[in-house]
Order: structure tokens, then C-alpha cells, then sequence
């Protein structure tokens, strides 16, 4: 189901509609109206100004979002340093967003003049300084999130390019509200079990224990389907203890589904279709498992999904530790545009005594989470 369906549904009245009225009756305030106003609008119309038009009042953004935003507007031209995974993800940011990248900047003489990718121009620092007449003064961000490498290259800039400090932005990060998420809503309580679906890179999981505090936490099961991700994440959840990693996808039953993995954040679940039509790098075959087979009979206070799409499918795979055990949620509903609908409908008919809330944590169209109490 995609937005012509969203948009047409919305249009008539149907269930879809049906389903609508009644999420929107149950939301727990103000900003969570305002919020599912805005995604509906974007759904209907296919205009991302309906979410970056959306109020600062109605985003939960930091104060150094807030000095992002006022440094990189729609229509503003910038450099991006680096021409990696995570500058392509930048690059599709920027683009939703408004932003005119003219050119990444990378030595890595084996990229080539021109990205194949974006097809965006790629410099060299040294063709940087020789045509600072023409790049000097444009803004620049920095697609490294290691805070290191990110501060060397700055300095580099600044002192032999020449580049002004306030025209350079750190880390690939910096236009969402990557620190809050998931844990600014809710207090920890005692005796905490962690559910992660979709661990990328184990952050989630060394936040909800930071967010526990002194009150420690009784355990952590966290999924990664992405076989670089979870390799990452294997090593690096070690020192945590209490935490159990599995190299699964979370889904309605166990199977077998094709997947993009792309050892980045937006690696996930394809159709059949996609994978043959888009010739993706690196698709494979990955298991998924429903965890209500996995966490039988496990205490769950606390649930967090991020698995790019395909939270509907996940969530009808834990309905029954849903209802046993009526766990805290924070889910990702900006993957598709009915998700903002589909999937808190879901949560309602599994539990209606459920309280939904939505926060928004980005300048653009991503990041708009549920939480579920």
C-alpha cells in the first residue's frame, strides 16, 4: 500500500478513514496532532513541505539541530566531504530536504570526477584550494560521524583551505535529533527488559542502559539482520552483558525474505521484485522470526522498532507479548506513508487502553516515532 492508496482512501469514505478518526481520537495531545496532520498532508499530497513546514514547537530538535537548520536551508548550495555510504545518505537527505550539494569532496582518486551514484562532481582538497574563488565560500558538511576524523578534516579546512568555520557543519547526523529518540518520552522503571529491533550499530542499546541509570536493567534482546551490522554489533554489545544478539529480521512468522544489506542504517527487508528489478548491491537471503516464538514466556516492559517498513509485519509477529505482558513501545511511522494510520490502528486492536503519542525528531520527513502506553 503506497500513497496513491493513502491518498485515495483518505479522499473517500472508507475503513481507511474509519481507521483514521479513530487513531486521531486517541492521541495524547496537541503535538501529536499537529504531527499526524502534517504526515497525513505529505501522504496525500507528496509534498515534504507538509514536515519541513511543521511548527519548532511540535519537534523535539536540540538547540545545535536548531543552529543546523538555521545554517543549512532549503535552497542553500554546500560541499559534502566524503563520498561514501554515509555521504549518499546525506545526498538523499539534502535533496528531500531542499539542499543543492555541488560537489563531495574526497582523494579517493578510484571514485573518479563524477559520483555514479548521485552523479554529483567530486573535488579533491587540492581542487578545492585551486578553485576556492568558486567554492570558498560555500557551506560544507562533514559526512564522518567519527568525531576525530570529523575534527581533523575541519582543521584541515580551516587552516590550509582557508574555509570560515562557521561555514562547516559536523557529522551526517546532524539534521535529526539522533540522541533523544526513543528514550525523552518515557522514565525508566525498575527491573527493565529491553526489546531493540533493528540494533544497527548497538547505540540503542548503550542508550537504554545510560537511560536506566542507577537503576540498572534486568536484560536485553536485541535483532540485527544485517550481517556487517550484527558483526559490529556482536562485539561491541559484549561488554554490556545481560544482552542477547540475534542475526535475525523481525516478521509476522519465520521465513526467508530477500534483503539489501548495505552495512548501514537503512539496510532492510525487499520484495522479490525489488531485488531482481533494482539489482541492489548486496542482496541476500536473510531469516526473519516472529517474537512472539523467540521471547515465549519472556518478561517485556519496553519495545523499540526501527526496522525500515517493516514494523506492521513485525508487530503482528508479537502480538501475544503484546497483550501478556502490555509493554512501553516506541516505533518508527515514517517508513510508509500509512504507517502513521496502519500502525497505531494495529497496537489499538491488540490493546485499547493503549495512549499514543507521536514526537517528530528530524528537519525533514523522517523520524516521526509512536509511543505506546
Amino acid at each position: 500500500m503506497g500513497t496513491d492508496y493513502v491518498s485515495l482512501a483518505i479522499a473517500s469514505d472508507s475503513d481507511f478513514v474509519k481507521m483514521a478518526r479513530n487513531v486521531y481520537e486517541h492521541l495524547h495531545d496537541e503535538t501529536s496532532k499537529k504531527i499526524f496532520e502534517a504526515r497525513i498532508m505529505y501522504a496525500m499530497t507528496g509534498d515534504v513541505g507538509a514536515m519541513t513546514g511543521l511548527d519548532t514547537k511540535y519537534r523535539n530538535l536540540g538547540s545545535d539541530i536548531e543552529c543546523y537548520a538555521q545554517n543549512i536551508k532549503k535552497g542553500d548550495h554546500c560541499l559534502v566531504y566524503g563520498a561514501g555510504v554515509a555521504a549518499h545518505y546525506l545526498a538523499g537527505r539534502f535533496k528531500c530536504f531542499g539542499v543543492i550539494i555541488d560537489a563531495f569532496i574526497d582523494d579517493d582518486e578510484t571514485k573518479g570526477d563524477v559520483d555514479a551514484q548521485t552523479g554529483i562532481k567530486i573535488i579533491s582538497e587540492k581542487e578545492l584550494h585551486l578553485n576556492k574563488s568558486v567554492y570558498g565560500d560555500k557551506k560544507v558538511v562533514i559526512s564522518f560521524s567519527n568525531k576525530k576524523m570529523a575534527d581533523e578534516i575541519k582543521d584541515r579546512l580551516c587552516r590550509e583551505i582557508g574555509i570560515a568555520e562557521c561555514n562547516i557543519s559536523m557529522g551526517v547526523y546532524d539534521w535529526r535529533n539522533n540522541a533523544s529518540q526513543y528514550f525523552d518520552y518515557f522514565g525508566p522503571n525498575d527491573n527493565e527488559v529491553f526489546v531493540d529491533c533493528g540494533c544497527f550499530d548497538g547505540g540503542t542499546c548503550y542508550r537504554f542502559a545510560g537511560w536506566c541509570g542507577q537503576k540498572g536493567y534486568e536484560h536485553i534482546y536485541s535483532f540485527e539482520a544485517d550481517p556487517v551490522n550484527y558483526e559490529k554489533c556482536r562485539k561491541l554489545l559484549e561488554p554490556l552483558g545481560k544482552c542477547d544478539l540475534y542475526p535475525y529480521g523481525t516478521a509476522k512468522e519465520k521465513g526467508k525474505v530477500y534483503f539489501a544489506s548495505k552495512g548501514f542504517e537503512d539496510s532492510c527487508i525487499i520484495s522479490q521484485e525489488e531485488a531482481e528489478k533494482k539489482n541492489y548491491e548486496g542482496v541476500q537471503m536473510i531469516e526473519t522470526v516472529a517474537l512472539d516464538e523467540v521471547l515465549a514466556g519472556k518478561k517485556i516492559t519496553f519495545l523499540k522498532m526501527d526496522v525500515e517498513g517493516a514494523e506492521y509485519d513485525a508487530l503482528l509477529g508479537a502480538e501475544n507479548l503484546i497483550k501478556e505482558c502490555r509493554p512501553r513501545m516506541a516505533i518508527s511511522i515514517y517508513h510508509k506513508p500509512e504507517d502513521i494510520i496502519t500502525i497505531p490502528d494495529l497496537i489499538l486492536k491488540m490493546n485499547p487502553d493503549y495512549r499514543i503519542t507521536f514526537r517528530h525528531y528530524g528537519l525533514d520527513d523522517l523520524e516521526t516515532i509512536m509511543y505506546v502506553e
